[in-house]
């Protein structure tokens, strides 16, 4: 029963004391508030006019104006927390010398005091009571649970509305009532203080880090933000509307009750019940399905819309009816939807901040807008001080509220995109400050690791730096290779040259001509290839002049001299020279063959044939000197090799700038290969990142038509080429169809991966292989997801948003969903946030998988044999494996399938599952998925 009623009212495990302690707590705070107000009005207007009102009014900024300073500084000095409960004994302790007051010492301004006594108390104790509630909950909790905490405010309004009615007479009359008054404050200091002991709180506020001017630092915050401009603009104008409402009441409560103070309070606090009762129902099957189906985008706009409607209908038809169904419209939403709604209005705010800028805006800003109110009211009615009045009644006085609600409803209207923008704007600025650390981070650390393994001693370590380097090419590095011109070790020399060489480096011109003379002849070659290529030296005079040079730079230098443009050019000779090199073999032949690949960029229409030759070569380093090559040539003739060296993981990014280099004249190349299924998957798998490189719209419409790839692999590589090129090229038309169509298909496999997430936990531990290849798989699918989306709704900050979910920061998490609650359409937005959302277990994920999906599955097998049918290929060793694992011999027949597959980790898997279905010990190594090789992508979905 208790586990129904938690599911019906939302409660998650672990939110249950939290959501008590602030449902009593705020049901206190509201009861007190509304069994003061009547009491406070019944005995104001037994010996006042209604019209007085406004000086009351007016005197409440003034109390507060000398109350707000002393309680931020103590809110800095000691901290909410203590100050809360100590803030609630003092209220009490006040409420009781009222007593004793009314009772033995009555004077004539007593009952004006006490009624901006208790406006100053409405303020200040319900901003304390919303401001713990705040501080324990997130953005997604808090769209959960503030209907039903803040049902407590509607609870409250009953109870302090029955007390008003029913307790009147039996404690003695209105003055006795404010013994039950100080009561209620003190249990409410109780339940405060057993939350402080009970509860730790998400928003930790620290004492001692207060500046000497809070309220002023708030003010100028307010001031410098465009929101919180708004939401002081809004507090500002309900806080007048509302005021005019109350004082409306007070008029025609007057004119029935004739001064009788016991009747005034008993009038208040059945009105009080009656409304508390509506918006207790209201909050508890309202409020909190409105929030988590529309958002606070329509229920902030709930009560201006009702509020207005009801002030017309004064102005229509004035009279008791009119303005209690205004002032009930006014009491049943605020307590309900409207004060849920405008607290998450808050959360988007820096937690640090968070509280400063709610009591200003609370507390000044609301009672600044009561002095406004009350002189505009003084002025419209009877007059203010010395200035005469309008003399309006009701219907003039609705008049000029109608006025007041329509600027509010503007604001409010206005109040909703900026809500959305401010939380993309926290978010946005949590990724750039994750971003901006780690690079900054990575880039620092890896650069001063460079330089130190440059400038060190151990010749390893600059081999090391050496290789990095000649994967990088860049030109930064050149001050620190010029050093290692003169390091003791052979190799280091040879290699820094050929570092500079490569670059162009034209200082060390002098340099070179002396290591002509090292004692190295690799260094010595070297030298001579820089000095024919960078400097124009006839090697052969080099060579008369030093003898003593190996075969191959003998034959590079005369290559790279007769290739070269000028009278001495002879490209027929410098073939044959070229030709010999590129079919060198033994030792040096690699090192020959990668000199003779460089020598061919020289003259780029002649030696296209051994150039494509180079291009397949064995060796690393001499293929990607071809590349390199072919990077400068950029011929026909010259695609189709370097589209084959994509196959090579370790020349796919040279090979990737060396066809982007073609630019829109391969695309069509490019296209039939992605179409045609006879390209290996390895190389059709790299060429979107050609397109991305040649980042023109025409490789854009390449990848809107390879959208539809039945390989996960490559489509997610289409995807992700094709998110990088949409802010390039915005104006390019999607067709929203196909996206929509592959979305929906993504969103329904990453729900069947739980399908078959669910049995496979219950056997497997969490660090299992297969579990480890599940979740990378899944993560995958997600990102998918996050990319499609960003295709059909750009520039609506869904990057940040993926960034702020994988944040381990749980606010910046509750924002990100909140994001994506109020960008999302209705739809989409049922479906992807239970995914999305960490407060949605596992199980409940499954439970929505078997709605959505259908075919649930119950047990292990069906799951493996589920992953044995997927697209990818690392999901199907990994369900290869569990069948062994698990000893799923049911299965054993599936393997058969996987004998002539390609993929030898497959294979792998297939003969150790075999041997465990048998019962013989495998080695670990033998059948474990390594989780380095996960997430080549998702093959469930």
């Amino acid at each position: 029963m208790l586990y129904r009623l938690r599911r019906f009212l939302d409660v998650r495990p672990g939110e249950g004391l939290s959501v008590l302690l602030s449902f009593l707590y705020i049901s206190l705070v509201v009861a007190s508030f509304l069994l003061a107000k009547p009491i406070r009005n019944g005995l104001f207007l037994k010996d006042n006019s209604p019209y007085s009102l406004v000086y009351v009014y007016a005197a409440v900024p003034i109390a507060l104006t000398l109350f707000v300073p002393l309680y931020a500084r103590a809110v800095a000095r000691i901290g909410p927390r203590l100050l809360t409960a100590a803030t609630l004994g003092f209220f009490a302790l006040n409420v009781v010398a009222f007593w004793y007051a009314f009772s033995f010492h009555p004077f004539k301004l007593l009952p004006g005091v006490f009624f901006v006594w208790v406006n100053c108390f409405g303020v200040i104790a319900p901003v304390q009571a919303w401001s713990f509630a705040n501080s324990l909950f997130d953005t997604r909790q808090a769209k959960r649970l503030f209907g039903l905490i803040g049902a407590g405010a509607s609870f409250g309004a009953i109870a302090g509305g029955v007390m008003a009615r029913y307790l009147v007479k039996p404690v003695g009359g209105a003055v006795n009532m404010l013994l039950v008054l100080a009561v209620l404050i003190v249990l409410a200091a109780v339940i405060v203080t057993v939350a402080n002991a009970r509860i730790r709180r998400k928003i930790v506020t620290r004492a001692a880090v207060a500046s000497r001017d809070p309220v002023r630092d708030a003010i100028r915050q307010i001031a410098a933000s465009p929101y919180l401009r708004l939401m002081a603009a809004l507090v500002f104008l309900v806080a007048i509307a509302t005021q005019w409402s109350a004082f409306q009441l007070s008029l025609v409560a007057d004119e029935r009750f004739k001064s009788d103070a016991d009747a005034l309070t008993r009038f208040f606090g059945t009105f009080n019940f009656a409304l508390g009762a509506v918006s207790f129902i209201l909050q508890l099957l309202v409020t909190g399905p409105a929030l988590r189906r529309f958002g606070i985008a329509v229920t902030v706009l709930v009560l201006p819309l009702s509020f207005g409607f009801g002030t017309a209908l004064i102005w229509l038809i004035p009279g008791i009816s009119s303005v209690l169904l205004t002032n009930g419209f006014d009491q049943g939403f605020r307590f309900s939807v409207d004060k849920a709604s405008y607290e998450l209005l808050y959360l988007p705010i820096a937690p640090a901040q968070r509280i400063p800028v709610k009591n200003a805006i609370d507390i000044i800003v609301n009672r600044v807008a009561d002095a406004c109110g009350a002189l505009l009211l003084g002025l419209a009615t009877q007059g203010f001080a010395w200035i005469p009045g309008l003399g309006l009644g009701l219907r003039g006085t609705a008049a000029i509220n109608l006025v007041f609600v329509g600027m509010w409803t503007a604001v409010a209207w206005r109040l909703r995109a900026e809500y959305v923008r401010t939380i993309h704007e926290s978010i946005h600025r949590h990724r750039l400050d994750t971003e901006r650390a780690a690079s900054t981070t990575i880039e620092k650390s890896a650069a001063e690791a460079l330089r130190s393994k440059l400038a060190g001693g151990d010749a390893e370590e600059v081999r090391y730096a050496l290789g990095l380097l000649e994967v990088q090419r860049t030109r930064s590095w050149q001050p620190a290779l010029r050093a290692l011109l003169q390091n003791p070790e052979a190799d280091i020399r040879r290699r820094a040259l050929s570092l500079l060489r490569s670059a162009g480096d034209r200082e060390i011109g002098p340099t070179a001509v002396e290591m002509l003379k090292d004692t190295d002849l690799g260094v010595r070659t070297e030298a001579l290839l820089y000095l024919t290529r960078e400097m124009r030296v006839d090697p052969l005079a080099q060579i008369q002049q030093l003898g003593d040079f190996e075969d191959f730079s003998i034959r590079a230098g005369m290559a790279a001299f007769l290739a070269s443009p000028g009278p001495a050019q002879n490209l027929d000779a410098a073939r044959a020279l070229l030709e010999t090199m590129v079919r060198a073999k033994g030792p040096d032949g690699a090192r020959e063959r990668a000199e003779a690949a460089r020598l061919m960029a020289l003259v780029p229409d002649s030696f296209l044939d051994l150039l494509g030759e180079l291009l397949s070569d064995e060796n690393e380093a001499v293929a990607r000197e071809a590349i390199r090559s072919a990077t400068i040539v950029t011929r026909d003739e010259l695609v189709r090799p370097l589209i084959q060296t994509l196959a090579r993981p370790e020349l796919v990014d040279e090979a990737t700038g060396a066809l982007a280099r073609y630019g829109n004249h391969i695309i069509p190349e490019i296209e039939e290969r992605l179409r045609d299924d006879r390209t290996p998957q390895d190389i059709r798998r790299e060429l979107p990142s050609v397109l991305v490189r040649i980042g023109t719209t025409e490789a854009e419409q390449a990848l809107i038509g390879s959208l539809l790839q039945a390989d996960v692999t490559l489509r997610h590589r289409v995807i992700a080429s094709l998110n990088k090129l949409r802010t390039l090229h915005p104006e390019v038309k999607l067709d929203p169809s196909t996206i929509n169509l592959l979305l929906a298909a993504e969103i329904a496999g990453h729900y069947r991966s739980y399908q078959v997430l669910g049995p496979l936990k219950e056997r497997l531990k969490d660090d299992d292989p297969v579990l480890l290849a599940m979740h990378n798989a899944m993560d995958q699918e997600l990102d998918r997801i996050f990319r499609l989306m960003g295709l059909l709704l750009p520039g609506v900050g869904l990057h940040d948003a993926y960034v702020g979910l994988r944040s381990s920061d749980e606010l910046v998490r509750a924002n990100s969903l909140e994001l994506l609650d109020n960008v999302l359409d209705p739809e989409l937005r049922h479906l992807l946030v239970p995914l999305l959302d960490s407060q949605v277990s596992t199980n409940e994920r499954i439970a929505i998988a078997n709605r959505l999906v259908g075919a649930p599955l119950d047990t292990a097998e069906q799951a493996v044999e589920t992953l044995l049918s997927s697209e990818d290929p690392w999901l199907r060793s990994s369900a290869v494996y569990a069948v062994g694992a698990l000893q799923l011999h049911s299965l054993e027949g599936e393997l058969n399938r996987f004998d002539d597959d390609s993929d030898p980790v497959l294979k792998q898997s297939v003969r150790a599952a075999r041997r465990r279905l048998r019962g013989e010990m495998v080695p670990a190594q033998v059948h474990e998925p390594a989780p380095a090789a996960m997430g080549l992508g998702v093959g469930t979905g």
